[in-house]
């Protein structure tokens, strides 16, 4: 690759700290433009939960996957978009730290509730 991009400071940071956090959970949300979707959440990352969950039979070969990263209480949670398209990841997104008011609201949209203690 003749250019690549050089991840900033705090994205190291959260990634390096993303991958030492015990619990992982993925949802699919449907396919947008990955600039369109980066600049929405750099802008505004409750903005996440005007974007589609994915309907399987509908849409297999483009989709955004969202993993999140967090503790068992859920006091540390961090997100992370990537699209795959056929199956195999073509674009990964910056690492940001979520609330978990924001974590459960968008699990809401596919159904799942979480009870916090």
């Amino acid at each position: 690759m003749l250019f690549k991009r050089k991840p900033k400071e705090e994205e190291k940071g959260l990634a390096k700290e993303a991958k030492t956090l015990p619990y992982t959970k993925k949802v699919q949300f449907c396919y947008m433009k990955p600039k369109e979707l980066e600049q929405m959440l750099t802008e505004n990352i409750e903005s996440v939960l005007t974007i589609e969950p994915v309907n399987y039979y509908a849409e297999k070969n483009r989709f955004f996957q969202c993993i999140f990263f967090f503790t068992e209480d859920y006091s540390d949670i961090i997100m992370r978009f990537e699209l795959f398209e056929n199956d195999r990841k073509t674009f990964g997104g910056e690492y940001r730290r979520i609330s978990k008011e924001l974590y459960s609201r968008i699990l809401l949209k596919f159904g799942q509730r979480i009870k916090f203690e």
